[in-house]
This record gives structure tokens, sequence and C-alpha cells, in this order.
């Protein structure tokens, strides 16, 4: 057993190792070619950038780690997000008697229902759970387009300024977003790597049958899992428009294909069995890299997209040829 552990450790240490150094070999190269990406601004940029993803991703990996899917986290996040301003803001301005704080109980409450829905659809109904992910993703997406009109949802900051908080003055609330990711991450792998839930969700991944067999309850287990990456995504959404101030429904778009990658990435098995949280940070920082650093040296916007694309099927084919070798 202390040798398994060691060699495990080993290399975990190996892999991370290799991580970061493809890491700062990609700002490497964006830096040459404009001298300016590596600048504080760009930094902060970068970690702007992955906080809402990964914040939506961080139980999506563990759901993984089971063995199942959940496409719909982008679409998840749009409706959660719109629904959490909606009820603050209302139809006529600011709710002066709604909490602003309240758009994320709001979003973590209907994220959850959507996760629960889509748990009752694989595993009631026997649906795979990429397909029924995908199906919720048409459904969510539509809802929080018709919902405000196909407009956006702005006001959200005159909340605080009506709870008597200066928003833009207030450094906890500024960088609120990139706390909830911190938490979330710490969160996340405390769960998946430091409790026995944990290792009954590894166990599941890695052969359900031989779970189900010792005695494991997997459909709870999927259905908490489900449960959690839909709150994760509602968590996301409406920490999004508490961010920005306003909402619009393309909130979330192609979230779903940067998460899964940035997942791959950070060493998550996508056949289940193998996760890793802390791995999920090196990815969605590597994917956000790669996109700030396309912008920086001046990549057509149509070529950016191909090449994320191209970024996503490599993953999905490491990943593929990996477990062949394993």
């Amino acid at each position: 057993m202390t040798v398994t552990k060691t060699r495990d450790i080993s290399e975990n240490f190996k892999a991370s190792s290799l991580r970061i150094a493809f890491l700062i070999a990609v700002v490497g190269i964006f830096a040459l070619q404009n001298p300016a990406f590596i600048n504080g601004a760009s930094i902060l940029s970068v970690i702007q950038g992955m906080v809402f993803v990964g914040i939506a991703a961080v139980f999506l990996t563990i759901l993984i780690t089971s063995g199942e899917f959940d496409i719909s986290v982008g679409a998840n996040a749009a409706l959660a997000g719109t629904l959490a301003a909606q009820y603050v803001v209302g139809g006529e301005g600011v709710a002066d008697d709604r909490s602003p704080w309240s758009g994320l109980l709001v979003g973590i409450a209907v994220g959850t229902v959507i996760g629960l829905i889509n748990a009752f659809v694989v595993l009631v109904g026997n649906v795979p759970s990429f397909i029924a992910t995908i199906a919720m993703l048409f459904i969510a997406k539509s809802l929080a387009t018709y919902l405000p009109g196909g407009k956006p949802i702005p006001g959200y900051r005159d909340s605080w300024e009506a709870a008597g908080i200066n928003f833009r003055e207030s450094f906890f609330l500024k960088n609120f977003s990139i706390i909830v990711l911190i938490l979330m991450i710490v969160i996340g792998h405390i769960v998946l790597k430091r409790t026995h839930f944990g290792v009954v969700v590894s166990s599941i991944g890695s052969n359900k049958e031989a779970a189900r067999t010792s005695g494991t309850q997997v459909k709870r287990v999927k259905t908490i899992l489900f449960a959690l990456t839909g709150a994760g995504a509602g968590l996301a959404g409406a920490v999004s428009v508490l961010h920005f101030g306003s909402i619009y429904f393309s909130l979330g778009q192609g979230w779903e294909l940067t998460a899964i990658a940035a997942i791959v990435l950070g060493g998550t098995s996508l056949f289940g069995g193998k996760g890793s949280v802390i791995g999920l940070l090196f990815g969605l920082a590597l994917m956000q890299t790669i996109a700030s650093g396309m912008v920086a040296v001046g990549i057509d916007p149509w070529w950016q997209t191909v090449i994320t694309g191209g970024i996503v099927l490599a993953t999905l084919v490491v990943e593929q040829l990996r477990r062949k070798v394993t």
C-alpha cells in the first residue's frame, strides 16, 4: 500500500511538473510575440476569464470522475443567472426589499433543480447523460432567451446601492468571483481526495458494477453529483451577474466545451475513475492563457474559435490514447 501510494505521488508530481512547464512555454511563446502579454493587466484578465467557467466546472469534474457528463452547465448558468437577476431587479427596476445576495440563493436553487432533472432523466429514464444533458442545454438556453425577451437585464449593481453598499469601492465584492472560485476548488479537492465520498465516486467511475456489488448506492451518489454540478453552474451564473451587473442570454455559451477541455487537460479521465480538481485549475489557466494570448497577438476571431475547437479535439484524442496505454 505504501509503495503504491508513493508511486502515485511520484506520478502526480511528474504530471504536475510537465503541465506547469507546458503552461510556462505557452506564456513564453505569446510573450515573445507581444511582450505586453505578461503585464499585470493581462494576468488579471486571464484569472478573471477562467473564474466563471471554473466555478461551474469544479463539481462537473467530480461528476465526470463518476463516469457521467453534464453538457448543460453553460445553459444552466444562463438560466440561473437570468432568474436571479429577474428576482432581484424585478420588472420595474430595483426591488428595494430584495437583497442582492438573494440572487445567489436563487441561482443555486435553479441550478440544483436542473441538476436533479438531469439526474432523473439519466438514472430513472436510463438515458445516457451525454444525450440527456444536451437536451437540457437546449431547454435551458431557450428559456434563458425567452424569459427576458432576448434583452439584457441591467440594474443588478443598483441593488447594492439600494442596500447602502458601494460595489465599486468594495475590494471584497470586486473580487468576490475569484474568492468563490478558490473556495470551490478547495471544497472540491477535499471532497474528491480527502473524504470517503470521493473514494466512492472514483470507485463508481472505475467499475460501476463492482461498486454496486460492494453495497454502494450508485444512483444515490450520482443523484447527489448531478445536483451539486447543477448547483455549481447556477452559482456561476448568479456570480457572473453580480460581477458584471447585468446579464445577457449569451452567458455560458461554449462553457461546456471549455470546461471539458480544461478538465481533461487537468488529468481527469473522461471515462471515469480518475479526477483532479487541482488539475482543473491548470487546465483552466492553460485554456484562458491560450484564449487571451490569441487576442494579444492579433489572431483573427474566427481562427480563435477554430484553434479552441482543435484544442478540445486534441485533448479528447490524447485522453483516448492515454486510456489505451494504461
